[in-house]
């Protein structure tokens, strides 16, 4: 397998280390060169200190620029103000890359990004790649070996080195990893880079991470693409939810986690796993790693208890995993080692007196569960920790693990954990759950995984024609509210399929306006100084003749006037009135992070009310906008419900293309865009109102 990442490798297995920083004088020289050079997997390790010296026989450098041999990564942790000036000394000695271990930059405030944003200019003069600042070494860690290692091994990333612990901590579960990165405040090299070599490493199977923000978006999603290539599932625990979270992420390593929406988005796209919490970050990536590549999704429960069957049967379901009947034949065979009485149809209760039973006894349930042609994997549930019955349950299962045709996942829901069935589980290597919620969560997004991976594809960028981008340029020169005439030009330049409408600026040229677009009509005021006309009263529907549309015009004006006697008034809009099809909304947002994203959702004056809608960041292509559509609650309304026909979803498809290639064009100049209504009828889509707002260009 090739390695797209040589210059990581290089990173990762330095030609020489130097270590800058505050030096131990009572330690052993030799004993501490030894422990770096085994650490960083190097057979050259320098001490540097201003101080100069010796520790013991060994020399301290008062710079690296005094150490003969090369260098191929620079340690440094010294205090904040004093990097720059040692990263330049590495910079003069030629060193390739620089780990800086020192906290104190841009997650502390302004005058810290000021001293961060120095370390780049230096970083980027002197071509040395930097990991960190505000990190650790635990990416030269080595991680613990797991014997008899069931599946593969995990590459974590985490923006916050103690949130990585606990996650490595899980080898004691019997999960392994090839490495931890914890990237901190990626003044250069950031999670992207790393997840892009993961991909490509022969020892990772699955891709875990911690993130608070990220930084480059096409870096992101060449990494996403590159896991997506080598079928490497990505797990993550991304910060930014809730407000609380989006905070203090700016607070502890500096990132901005980004519009929430727009990350679920791209993460779509690629089909990555997004969790909660640690537990499930370590337990659903342990899954994946564990589980067969084209496992099928139909599960077999088992336990000791028809009350755990009940529990898990609720959750499994809940979670949308399924359970299917198991055969006349396996039931009827099961039934010779289990009474007549305990349910075996699935779920499986063996009611735990069976697991008093000979093991090869025992061994033959498991073997009749595995060998059902209705089932693909097994979920066995120990809740209470119950002695000698759970401790034989541990036995089986790690007898069984040799010989086990298929997946079998263990849930250990007992606090209590020193115990030998415990053990023996962790023994097992099966994939191991301490809640029901956690397993079939797992297992849900596992079934998700698979079925997204068929269909995943590199998405080429959006390319507007020159017309287009002039158009955008033209009605997007001004930042705030873009009027009338403008907006509606620019709408039409990409073929968004706008609403007929006139703008008069008097009572007879409303009433003149109405004749010439056919009764009735929908009159609204003309203004950018109310950019959510229906919200105040600005909005008049079924104006059904020349009287009522002249009176319409003078009502519609003196509210305007009384709401803001300063607004400017353009007129107002005499509109076709479309009346007949499903209501929705299409959009457009420049995320401060992601950049520009396209939404999709129910419409009309709920669309706050109902909260149906999805996002996917640019580029997007067809197959996006379809999967939008689909994804969304309000599709049953698009596809006919209770008598009422199809509408054509495939126009609403092409609207969302026309808006995704206009938030190209705008190039950030775009701050929002709103369509709504979009009325998609039975051929063809309208849209009836609209709102576009120019902002300043990105830097």
């Amino acid at each position: 397998m090739p390695q797209a990442r040589q210059d990581l490798e290089q990173f990762f297995h330095p030609d020489g280390v130097a270590i800058l920083g505050r030096v131990d004088r009572d330690a052993d020289g030799a004993a501490l060169l030894a422990d770096y050079r085994a650490r960083y997997g190097t057979d050259r390790a320098y001490l540097v200190n201003p101080k100069g010296g010796q520790v013991g026989d060994v020399r301290v450098y008062e710079s690296v620029v005094d150490i003969a041999e090369r260098v191929g990564l620079a340690i440094i942790n010294v205090g904040p103000r004093f990097c720059v000036d040692a990263l330049r000394e590495c910079g003069q000695k030629g060193i390739p890359y620089a780990l800086i271990f020192t906290a104190g930059f841009s997650e502390v405030g302004s005058e810290g990004a000021a001293l961060e944003r120095e370390l780049a200019d230096v970083a980027r003069e002197h071509g040395i790649r930097v990991f960190g600042p505000n990190t650790n070494t635990n990416a030269f860690e080595l991680m613990p070996e797991v014997p008899g290692l069931r599946g593969g091994k995990i590459g974590l990333l985490s923006q916050s080195g103690h949130n990585g612990r606990p996650v490595v901590q899980g080898a004691q579960y019997g999960v392994g990893f090839s490495r931890w990165v914890p990237t901190g405040n990626e003044v250069d090299l950031e999670v992207a880079d790393f997840l892009e070599y993961f991909a490509y490493d022969d020892d990772t199977a699955v891709v875990a991470g911690y993130f608070e923000g990220f930084k480059d978006p096409a870096a992101l999603r060449r990494a996403l693409q590159a896991a997506n290539d080598q079928h490497k599932p990505v797990v993550a625990l991304k910060i930014g939810a809730t407000a609380a979270g989006s905070r203090m992420a700016t607070s502890h390593t500096g990132h901005l986690t980004g519009n929430d929406d727009v990350v679920n988005g791209l993460f779509a796209q690629h089909g990555v796993t997004r969790v909660s919490d640690l537990d499930e970050l370590l337990e659903t990536s342990a899954l994946f790693a564990k589980l067969p590549r084209g496992t099928g999704p139909n599960v077999c429960l088992y336990s000791i208890s028809g009350g755990s069957g009940t529990l898990m049967a609720e959750i499994a379901e809940s979670a949308g995993v399924v359970i299917p009947t198991l055969s006349a034949d396996t039931q009827a065979k099961l039934h010779e080692l289990i009474p007549d009485y305990l349910t075996v149809a699935n779920p499986v209760d063996n009611g735990g007196q069976f697991l008093g039973q000979p093991q090869e006894q025992r061994l033959r349930a498991l073997e009749l569960l595995v060998a059902d042609p209705a089932i693909d994997v097994i979920v066995v549930g120990i809740t209470g920790a119950l002695g000698a019955m759970t401790d034989n349950f541990g036995a089986d299962l790690r007898e069984f693990a040799t010989r086990a045709s298929k997946p079998i996942i263990v849930t250990w829901n007992s606090p209590k954990i020193d115990e030998p069935g415990f053990a023996d589980v962790v023994a097992s290597g099966f994939p191991m759950f301490r809640s029901f919620r956690n397993c079939f969560a797992a297992l849900r997004d596992f079934s998700r995984y698979e079925e997204r991976a068929s269909n995943f594809r590199a998405r080429p960028p959006l390319e507007p024609t020159v017309g287009e981008r002039d158009a955008t340029v033209d009605a997007l020169r001004t930042p705030g509210v873009v009027d009338a005439t403008r907006s509606r030009a620019l709408l039409e330049a990409f073929g968004v399929p706008v609403v007929r409408e006139d703008l008069v600026t008097s009572a007879p040229d409303a009433a003149a306006g109405g004749e010439r677009i056919g009764w009735p009509v929908v009159m609204k005021l003309a203004s950018s100084a109310f950019p959510h006309k229906s919200d105040v009263g600005l909005v008049a529907l079924g104006v059904a003749d020349v009287d009522a549309a002249s009176a319409t015009y003078e009502e519609l004006t003196e509210r305007a006037r009384s709401l803001d006697s300063a607004a400017p008034i353009d007129g107002v809009v005499v509109q076709q009135q479309v009346s007949e099809g499903v209501e929705m909304i299409v959009g457009a947002i420049d995320d401060e992070v992601l950049g520009p994203a396209v939404l999709v959702g129910t419409g009309g004056v709920l669309t706050e009310v109902l909260d149906d809608a999805t996002v996917r960041p640019l580029p997007l292509d067809e197959g996006d906008a379809r999967d939008m559509v689909h994804s969304l609650r309000g599709h049953a309304l698009l596809a006919g419900v209770r008598g009422r026909p199809a509408v054509d979803v495939e126009a609403l498809v092409r609207v969302i293309l026309d808006v995704a290639r206009l938030a190209t064009a705008a190039d950030g100049r775009l701050t929002e865009l709103d369509l709504n209504p979009v009325i998609v009828g039975i051929t063809g889509a309208t849209v009836v109102d609209w709102l576009v707002v120019a902002g300043e260009p990105r830097p």
